[in-house]
């Protein structure tokens, strides 16, 4: 059953969703369900009518969460039996569900700002805060040419640029108080500056001053960033944080240069090794993550690069490309779900040889994390 379900996952990231009609009138009456929100990307090949509500995620088999990123051309088609949900492939019907809407959307802060501006959930358990809102990179065209930070946050977002500590730390508190047991942790996120060490300095500013304004709950601390270049940061990070997660995207130097210039340029693939190197051995092994795009490299690749960083304690984070609207790779191909199915096997293996657990388990929406250390691609 697990399999079958991870497998039905793949086939939603490697095509993404459309909508019926019906579906989309149900969807915007249905408070009860999340609605999606861009934080980060735009997250679809199209964008319908603005304010049209979408699904920001499905639940499928009642515990894997999958993408609901919109393809007009997808043949896999979330429409209405009964009024009842469903993933409509050919003759083939699927029930579907969607993670409940929280509670704390709608609410206002004590600065008269609504919560969502501040903390966006991702599925059922993880609050996210994403600030900066803007990554330099853009400014000359030298983003990641998967990403669409810049084009979301133009048109599409509401989310504050900058999220202060004091006032991320009440909507956390908030989330826990209006819907106690939900949520596991917080993932803290954002846009790079051109000076590192002081960009991943803001983000542990702001991960203190959450975390002390909730030292009552059993909440874990994720971060993604980019590493710093004084490498003496991460002993700061381990008195505050659980895990952290570099993204280096691609293994292939050559590719690595193609598809992330800025990073290539201005932190180089070399500092970003020895920045895995340092984080392992100030967090333990199993404790820090690297961030890959799977579609950007060929499978060797991406292969070699997962298991050069299981074998030095990192764990593989890989999330499915999809091509986003605004992006440089908007017209992109999606990886097949063979590609898919042998990285998700490689990184089963590691996962289970190391020990690791995926970084926001259960969560990871475009991810193979779960699905890995499920056993779902056996």
């Amino acid at each position: 059953m697990l399999a079958e379900t991870v497998s039905l996952k793949l086939e939603l990231l490697c095509n993404g969703v459309s909508f019926s009609g019906e579906f989309l009138e149900y969807f915007q009456l249905r408070t009860d369900h999340i609605e999606k929100r861009r934080a980060y990307g735009t997250g679809d090949s199209i964008i319908l009518n603005h304010g049209t509500r979408t699904p920001q995620e499905i639940i499928l088999g009642g515990q894997i969460i999958a993408a609901a990123n919109y393809n007009p051309d997808s043949n896999y088609c979330i429409s209405l039996e009964k009024q009842i949900p469903v993933l409509k492939i050919g003759n083939r019907t699927v029930k579907i569900t969607f993670p409940q809407r929280p509670k704390s959307y709608g609410m206002h802060l004590s600065n008269s700002e609504l919560f969502e501006k501040h903390v966006t959930v991702y599925g059922n358990s993880t609050l996210g805060i994403f600030s900066p809102g803007h990554c330099y990179y853009f400014n000359n065209g030298d983003e990641c040419k998967f990403c669409s930070l810049g084009p979301a946050r133009e048109i599409l977002s509401d989310h504050k640029m900058r999220i202060k500590g004091d006032i991320a730390g009440e909507a956390v508190a908030t989330a826990i108080k209006e819907e106690k047991g939900r949520y596991k942790r917080v993932l803290l996120n954002g846009g790079t500056i051109p000076n590192y060490d002081k960009g991943y300095s803001i983000h542990i500013d702001l991960l203190e001053r959450v975390k002390e304004t909730n030292l009552h709950n059993t909440l874990e601390y994720h971060l993604i960033s980019m590493p710093p270049k004084d490498f003496r940061l991460f002993d700061r990070f381990k008195k505050n944080g659980n895990n952290m997660s570099m993204s280096i995207e691609v293994f292939d130097p050559a590719l690595f240069k193609e598809v992330c210039p800025g990073k290539a340029r201005d932190y180089t693939r070399e500092r970003f090794l020895a920045a895995f190197e340092a984080a392992v051995e100030v967090l333990g092994r199993g404790n820090v993550y690297a961030g890959f795009v799977a579609g950007m490299e060929p499978l060797e690749s991406i292969i070699e690069g997962i298991e050069f960083f299981g074998d030095m304690g990192v764990v593989p984070a890989v999330a499915a490309f999809h091509p986003d609207v605004g992006s440089q790779y908007s017209n992109r191909q999606r990886p097949s779900i063979d590609f898919l199915i042998k990285v998700g096997k490689k990184m089963s293996e590691i996962y289970h040889r190391e020990g690791f657990q995926p970084l926001i388990e259960g969560s990871g929406r475009n991810s193979l994390d779960t699905e890995a250390y499920l056993g779902g691609f056996a």
